[in-house]
C-alpha cells in the first residue's frame, strides 16, 4: 500500500491515466463525427467521362445527369488519364466508336472503365459499385427501347398488310415472341485497375506509414523531452534547443535508409528512384517530429494530449482509409494543414505508381509545415526562463563525523 499511495502522489501517475482517458475521447469524438454520413457525400467523388461516339451523346449526357457523383467531360483518354493519376478524378468511362451502330449486332458493344487503385480503400469500393450500377441501368434502358422499337415496327407493318385480323393477331404474337428473344444484356462491362498491385498487403503500406511515423516521432519527442529536462540547468535554453534539431535531422533522415530497407524485404516495390523515396521520406519524418515537438514545448508532457487529437485527425483526414471528399468540410479543410495529407499521397505513389513528380510536389508543403512548426517551437522559447543552474558544496552534502 506504501508503493501504491507513493505512485498516486506522483505528477506523472495522473498523466498517464489522462493519457488513456483523452485516447477515447477524442478517437471516438474525431473517427464518430468525422466518418458520420459519409455515403450522403459521394456527390464529391469525380469520375471521368470519354465519348468517342457522337450517335451516343444521348447516353453520355443521361450518365452525366444521373450518376451520384460529379462527371468531368474529356475529349481524349490521355487526357483522363493524366487527371487519375493526379487523383483529380477516381475512375474513367469511355464510350468508344461505334457503339451505338453495334447495338443488336453479333458482338456486342462494350463500356470501359478505368479504376484508380492508388486511391483509399473505401473509393476504390463505391467506384466498382458504380461500375455494376451505371452497366445494368444502360442495359435496362436500351433492351427495354431495342424491345419497344422492334414490335412498334412489327405491328406498323402488320396494319398495313391485307391480312385477317386473327392471322394478324397471331403473326404479331409471333414477332412479340421474337422482340422478347433480343439480348437482355446488349452491353458488356471492361473494368481495368489501374496502378495496382499484386501483393494485398501493400495496400495497407500508406497507413501503415503514417501510423508508425507519427506514433514514433510522439514518443521520441516526449522521451527527449524528458532527457532535456534533466539538462536545463546545466544547459542554456537555446544550446538544449538546437541539440535537439540536430537530433530530430539526423534521425530523420537516417530513418528512411530502413524504411526502404524493410519495404525490399517484404517485397513492397516501387517505381520511384531511391533518391526520391529518400527524401521524401526524411522530409516527411521530419515534419512529424517538428510538429509533435510544438505541443511539448508549449504544453511540456500535457502536450501529449494534443499529439493524440494531432494523430487522429491526421488519420482520419490523410486519406488512407476513407477519402477526403467524402469528409465533412471542416475535415477536408484541416488537411491541408497536416503533414500525413502529403505523407498519404506520396506514399500511394510510391507503392502504387502513376503519379509522376508526386514526390517531389508533396515535399514543398511539408517542408512548409515543418518550417512553421520550428518558428513556433523557437518562439516558445523564447518566451521560456532560462533555469539557472545552483552551485552547491560537495563538502555540505557529507555527514560530519
Amino acid at each position: 500500500m506504501n508503493a501504491l499511495q507513493a505512485l498516486l502522489r506522483l505528477r506523472g501517475t495522473y498523466i498517464g491515466i489522462i493519457a488513456a482517458v483523452m485516447f477515447q475521447l477524442i478517437f471516438f469524438s474525431v473517427w464518430l463525427t468525422a466518418y458520420n454520413g459519409v455515403q450522403d457525400r459521394t456527390h464529391n467523388l469525380a469520375i471521368g467521362m470519354v465519348n468517342e461516339d457522337q450517335n451516343a451523346e444521348p447516353i453520355a449526357k443521361e450518365l452525366q445527369q444521373n450518376l451520384p457523383v460529379q462527371t468531368k467531360q474529356f475529349h481524349t483518354l490521355e487526357e483522363a488519364f493524366d487527371q487519375m493519376n493526379e487523383r483529380e478524378v477516381n475512375m474513367v468511362i469511355h464510350i468508344p466508336e461505334n457503339f451505338v451502330s453495334s447495338l443488336g449486332s453479333e458482338s456486342r458493344p462494350s463500356i470501359q472503365y478505368w479504376i484508380n487503385q492508388a486511391n483509399a480503400t473505401s473509393s476504390k469500393t463505391m467506384m466498382e459499385q458504380l461500375t455494376f450500377e451505371v452497366t445494368n441501368k444502360l442495359n435496362t434502358e436500351i433492351s427495354f427501347q431495342q424491345k419497344t422499337a422492334a414490335t412498334g415496327a412489327i405491328e406498323q407493318q402488320l396494319n398495313q398488310l391485307p391480312v385477317e385480323p386473327a392471322v394478324a393477331q397471331a403473326i404479331g404474337e409471333a414477332f412479340k415472341n421474337l422482340a422478347a428473344s433480343i439480348q437482355s444484356e446488349p452491353i458488356d462491362k471492361v473494368v481495368h485497375k489501374t496502378n495496382a498491385v499484386d501483393q494485398f498487403s501493400a495496400n495497407l503500406v500508406p497507413l501503415m506509414v503514417i501510423i508508425s511515423s507519427f506514433v514514433g516521432a510522439m514518443v521520441m519527442i516526449m522521451q527527449i523531452n524528458e532527457a532535456a529536462g534533466t539538462l536545463r540547468t546545466t544547459y542554456s535554453k537555446w544550446g538544449l534547443f538546437f541539440g535537439r534539431q540536430i537530433i530530430n535531422i539526423a534521425v530523420a533522415f537516417l530513418l528512411p535508409l530502413l524504411t526502404i530497407g524493410l519495404m525490399n524485404l517484404f517485397d513492397v516495390a516501387s517505381e520511384e528512384s531511391f533518391v526520391a523515396i529518400y527524401l521524401f521520406q526524411g522530409v516527411m519524418f521530419l515534419s512529424f517530429l517538428l510538429v509533435a515537438q510544438v505541443f511539448v514545448y508549449v504544453f511540456g508532457n500535457y502536450g501529449m494530449v494534443f499529439n493524440i487529437l494531432a494523430l487522429s485527425l491526421q488519420l482520419v483526414t490523410s486519406g488512407v482509409l476513407v477519402a477526403r471528399e467524402l469528409l465533412p468540410s471542416g475535415y477536408h479543410a484541416i488537411a491541408s494543414f497536416l503533414p500525413a495529407t502529403y505523407g498519404a499521397d506520396g506514399y500511394y505513389t510510391i507503392v502504387f505508381g502513376g503519379n509522376e513528380g508526386a514526390l517531389f510536389t508533396n515535399i514543398t508543403p511539408l517542408l512548409l509545415i515543418a518550417g512553421s512548426a520550428l518558428l513556433v517551437t523557437a518562439g516558445a522559447v523564447f518566451l521560456r526562463r532560462e533555469k539557472k543552474s545552483i552551485q552547491v558544496n560537495e563538502s555540505s552534502l557529507l555527514m560530519e563525523p
